[in-house]
């Protein structure tokens, strides 16, 4: 296969060393990824530099490009959209931005029937397959019935975008496990600092085994801890990165899993998505992972549990929205042009000529103004109701302040 690289980072560093270290893959073109150019140089000498990025956009140019997030967002951004449209097949660094950027990428991929495919360190890693044996397998396991998941990372840097970006791999990887989130809770540092040196997030899936991550020092070689809690005891794994076989320790019996190419894995599945074998349909999954990191801020901030209700994005359900929203202030507006025309006509209703009737004998029969205005009381009272939900919002703040 022949690919593209638009942007770099460490995670999409490994996939171009995969390509290197393969007969039947090559990079044949790299855009955006001035900071890495001495080593992507190094791995793929033959790839052309350039800044004429569009030329992807034709068929057959090549075969998928590895995106990652590089310094012009708004260019960025727009590779994206016209990739996807485009119907290129993209391995993209996880977090590829924000889940509201990844919603809009998922409607289009949706629309068009393209393929994308979040890649983290550990993708498809047979770990992951023996955990989820380990679950599936219920009280017949050597653990007995899972409850709990809990992965410990040790990180080198705890700065807040970097145990962020962590996270988010990795509760991709707990919901591969657990199933979809559904709740939320984190504990740790205030949202205001720059660091994340003692998070912790507990979170519940779709299955029964509850997710719990954390965040400690670097230690030696060892990159994280993964413990699978059972009702009769306990399977922990212990990963080093792509350097050092993961081991596997149930009770006082120790294995070892083969060195993983992680890299070459991804371009596996991804050819695999590309043949229509149901691999291209995980993005929206992702968006929900970024959705669910991105409720951490909250989380701390609130100190309590996020809920999370989960509906498909398309673009049917998001102009049904814009539609309901326009609706509601047409009626709002029409409903304020009739209490203004009540008002005015209330006002402009024939003069009675008191002085004349009394002469003539008859009775003066004069409604009061506030009674003439009676069509502006229904109307009223339903504009006041309007606000309600802010006057409930402005208690929930005063309580969480």
């Amino acid at each position: 296969m022949r690919f593209a690289l638009i942007g770099c980072n460490d995670d999409s560093l490994l996939i171009a060393q995969a390509i290197a270290n393969s007969s039947s893959h090559t990079v044949a073109s790299i855009y955006n990824a001035d900071e890495y150019r001495t080593r992507l140089s190094d791995l793929a000498p033959a790839a052309v530099w350039s800044d004429q990025w569009e030329v992807l956009l034709v068929t057959g140019e090549v075969d998928a490009v590895i995106v990652s997030q590089h310094a012009d967002a708004l260019v960025f951004e727009d590779q994206c959209r016209k990739l996807v449209q485009a119907q290129v097949p993209i391995v993209a660094a996880h977090p590829l931005s924000d889940s509201l950027f990844t919603y809009e990428l998922e409607m289009m991929r949706e629309e068009v029937g393209g393929v994308i495919l979040a890649f983290a360190p550990g993708f498809g890693h047979p770990a992951f397959q023996k955990l989820a044996d380990l679950i599936d397998a219920g009280e017949s396991s050597e653990i007995g019935v899972a409850e709990q998941l809990a992965i410990e990372r040790h990180l080198p840097a705890r700065d807040r975008a970097s145990v962020l970006n962590v996270l988010a791999q990795d509760l991709t990887l707990q919901r591969q496990l657990i199933g979809q989130i559904t709740s939320l809770n984190a504990v740790g540092a205030e949202p205001g600092d720059a660091s994340l040196p003692n998070l912790s997030v507990n979170v519940t899936g779709t299955n029964k085994v509850v997710g719990r991550w954390s965040v400690g020092p670097a230690t030696d070689e060892c990159t994280s801890t993964i413990t699978l809690v059972g009702s009769r005891g306990t399977a922990v794994f212990t990963t080093y990165g792509t350097s050092r076989p993961w081991t596997l320790r149930i009770g006082s019996q120790q294995s070892e899993f083969g060195v993983h190419d992680d890299a070459l894995t991804a371009i596996e599945w991804l050819q695999q998505a590309m043949a229509n074998r149901d691999r291209g349909s995980d993005w929206e999954a992702v968006c929900h992972d970024l959705d669910a990191k991105e409720q951490v801020e909250r989380s701390l901030r609130r100190k309590r549990t996020i809920e999370f209700r989960r509906e498909a994005q398309n673009e049917e359900g998001a102009f049904k929205g814009i539609m309901s929203v326009g609706g509601c202030v047409v009626l709002t507006l029409a409903l304020l042009l009739l209490m203004a025309f009540a008002v005015v006509e209330g006002f402009r209703m024939p003069l009675i000529d008191a002085g004349a009737l009394r002469e003539s004998g008859e009775e003066v029969h004069r409604s009061h103004v506030l009674l003439r205005l009676w069509p502006v009381y229904p109307l009223a009272a339903f504009l006041l109701l309007q606000f309600l939900l802010l006057v409930a919002k402005g208690r929930n703040l005063k309580s969480e302040i």
